[in-house]
């Protein structure tokens, strides 16, 4: 019996693959959303990782960057330099607020310096149906009903 239970052991142990701690803390998951520490740019938030859909112009970075999709965003606005009207001024950005009517500045990238009598929208192509909106801290947007 003493024999069998040792050839189990045995058995046991060479079907067991051996991670050292390095391997084990690259590949843990804080936030729980799939990817590992060594790839997540916020393991502590579950709506921050790589290829995440992330709206423009909410504050929140949720895809990590320009991470494969190709978008670069030189002024840090969360508007890409082809969808923004001054890729250098992060104050810039479509239906961003007018500072005042006479700055000199046209914010919100709609041609005029003038503030906006409309409610604008600016149209994400990022958008997609039953992705929940995130605010500038990568939290979801509580919408009261």
């Amino acid at each position: 019996m003493r024999n069998v239970a040792t050839l189990l052991m045995a058995l046991t142990l060479v079907g067991c693959p051996y991670m050292s701690s390095d391997q084990y803390e690259s590949y843990r998951d804080n936030d729980q959303d799939g990817w590992g520490v060594d790839d997540d740019c916020d393991d502590t938030n579950p709506n921050v990782y790589p290829y995440a859909p992330d709206f423009r112009g909410d504050g929140c970075d949720a895809d990590c960057g320009d991470e494969g999709n190709g978008e670069v965003d030189s002024d840090g606005d969360d508007w890409p330099d082809d969808g923004d009207c001054d890729a250098d001024d992060p104050t810039v950005y479509p239906c961003a607020p007018e500072a005042s009517e006479t700055d000199g500045i046209d914010s919100d990238c709609d041609g005029y310096d003038t503030k906006r009598g409309d409610g604008c929208v600016a149209i994400d192509p990022d958008a997609v149906d039953g992705t929940p909106r995130l605010d500038a801290t990568c939290q979801p947007v509580v919408v009261a009903g």
